[in-house]
């Protein structure tokens, strides 16, 4: 087995009943970490947050080696890391050096292009990421701002419940992670924000005066 779709709920009660497993939550935050992992670790020093909780933490070093034996934890979370990985290749194959399993998610496309900010130089995001259900692939391609971004994360989030497949990708893997170059996409003009406003408005005025002569009639 490689890589496929999963469910993240999925996930956290296979993690909850099996609490023996050594798990590590790879680029936790010190706010959203999954409480279900039992090391954490991060480019960010939130050793003082952690030790507090006394759970462990290990300060990571960007674009270097993971500091951790081969497959020495059972499973990894990977949760909106990938995409922020300027060298993802080599990150890709240190997580699998340093586990035998895991969750990846990751923002869609759509996602991606609808949310304000992620766009600084250096931990920002730089790829879009697909899925190829065929052959079981995880493809990134450069990542492109094809839209005019409008909304905040925690707007997104409100829509997340109903909307959980267009906004986040979700997947387990075992063994390896196969991971490959999708290909790049070009566009001749962003579609701005107002753009999308004034068709909006347009729409609204058509259809009150679609009613209006409904009445009148």
């Amino acid at each position: 087995m490689t890589i496929k779709r999963t469910n993240k709920l999925f996930q956290k009660n296979f993690l909850k009943k099996n609490n023996h497993l050594k798990i590590l939550d790879l680029g936790c935050t010190h706010i959203n970490y999954w409480k279900e992992a039992n090391h954490f670790a991060d480019i960010v020093d939130y050793s003082k947050e952690f030790s507090k909780k006394n759970l462990n933490f290990t300060l990571l070093s960007p674009n270097q080696k993971l500091p951790f034996k081969d497959k020495e934890f059972d499973y990894v979370i990977l949760s909106h890391v990938l995409e922020h990985v300027s060298n993802i290749n080599e990150f890709t194959k240190e997580v699998e050096r340093i586990a035998k399993a895991g969750y990846i998610e990751l923002p869609t496309k759509l996602a991606d292009n609808l949310v304000i900010g992620c766009d600084e130089e250096d931990i920002g995001h730089k790829w879009w990421m697909e899925f190829d259900d065929v052959n079981g692939q995880l493809k990134y391609i450069k990542k492109i701002d094809v839209l005019q971004k409008f909304l905040s994360v925690g707007s997104l989030n409100k829509f997340q419940n109903f909307f959980e497949d267009s906004l986040i990708l979700q997947l387990y893997w075992e063994n390896t992670i196969e991971l490959v170059e999708g290909k790049h996409y070009s566009f001749e003009k962003k579609i701005s924000f107002l753009s999308l406003i004034r068709k909006f408005f347009g729409k609204k005025v058509r259809d009150y005066f679609s009613e209006i002569k409904k009445i009148i009639k």
